[in-house]
C-alpha cells in the first residue's frame, strides 16, 4: 500500500511538472509571436491561472511615476477586481514585493492587515496569494499575482515557475515598449523629411 501510495504521489509530481514545462513553452510561444501586448499579458494570465490552479491570476504594472500598480491582465470575470483602485507600492503587499525584489506569500488575503482589498477578497472567494515581482535585469516593471480559493502552502516549484512566468513577461513588456520607441522615432523621422523635402 505505503509503495502504491508513494507512485501516485510520484506520477501526480510528474505530472504537475510536465504541466509547468508546458506552459513556460507556450508563455514563450506567445512572447515571440507577433500578438498586442494586451492579448500576450492575457494569455499569460490564463495560462498560469490554469497551470497553477489559481482562482485568479493578474498581472499589475508600475504607473509613470513609479507609485502605483495598475492591472493590466487578468482572468477574473469580476468587473470589481477588474477596475479596482490602483495599489500604492508603498502600503500594499504587491507593493512590498516591488520594493523587495522578492516574492511575496500571504496564506490568507482576508485576514492580513497588508491586503488593500479584504471585502474584495471575501467577495471574490480568494484566499492564498503569491506575487511575484517582474524583473528586467535589477529593475521592476510590475507584478504577478496568483489567488488560490482555498488555504495553499505555494511550493518551491510554484515558486520557481511564477518567477519564470514573470521574468518571461517582463522581456514581451520591455520588447513592446522598445518597439513603440522605434516606431515613434522612425515617424518623427519620417515626418522631419516630408517637411524637409516640402
Amino acid at each position: 500500500v505505503g509503495s502504491a501510495i508513494e507512485n501516485a504521489r510520484l506520477f501526480e509530481e510528474t505530472k504537475n511538472r510536465t504541466r509547468q514545462i508546458e506552459t513556460l513553452s507556450r508563455v514563450s510561444s506567445a512572447i515571440v509571436s507577433h500578438q498586442f501586448l494586451d492579448e500576450m499579458l492575457d494569455l499569460i494570465v490564463t495560462m498560469t491561472a490554469e497551470t497553477l490552479g489559481s482562482k485568479v491570476c493578474s498581472i499589475m504594472l508600475l504607473g509613470p511615476g513609479k507609485k502605483e500598480l495598475v492591472i493590466k491582465a487578468t482572468q477574473s470575470a469580476s468587473s470589481e477586481y477588474r477596475h479596482k483602485a490602483p495599489l500604492k507600492v508603498g502600503s500594499s503587499v504587491s507593493g512590498k514585493a516591488v520594493l523587495t525584489r522578492q516574492p511575496v506569500i500571504v496564506p490568507d488575503v482576508t485576514r492580513d492587515g497588508s491586503y488593500g482589498y479584504p471585502d474584495i477578497a471575501r467577495k471574490e472567494g480568494l484566499c492564498s496569494l503569491l506575487c511575484v515581482p517582474m524583473m528586467i535585469k535589477d529593475r521592476v516593471v510590475g507584478v504577478i499575482n496568483a489567488y488560490t480559493s482555498k488555504p495553499h502552502l505555494f511550493t518551491k516549484h510554484e515558486i520557481d515557475l511564477m518567477k519564470s512566468i514573470a521574468n518571461q513577461a517582463a522581456v514581451a513588456i520591455e520588447h513592446t515598449a522598445l518597439l513603440d520607441e522605434a516606431n515613434t522615432a522612425r515617424a518623427a523621422l519620417e515626418s522631419r523629411k516630408n517637411v524637409e523635402r516640402a
